[in-house]
């Protein structure tokens, strides 16, 4: 008897899944290059011009609207 090995078809089902990786890698790189370039307000420059006086927080949600 004689054994075969199919050694093709272990190449054939990580190529789809090394492809799906770099694509997924990427997206992600995207999404946190975007997220970290986006507009915002620097943490210290909103402590010091941030609200002077506290607000309730039903009036800030709405509560009962």
């Amino acid at each position: 008897m004689s054994q075969s090995t199919n050694a093709g078809g272990v190449g054939r089902r990580i190529l789809p899944a090394a492809l799906a990786l770099v694509v997924g890698l990427g997206a992600a790189g995207a999404a946190t290059a975007a997220v970290v370039s986006s507009f915002s307000p620097a943490d210290s420059q909103a402590r010091s011009t941030g609200l002077t006086d506290l607000k309730p927080a039903e009036e800030i949600l709405g509560y009962g609207d």
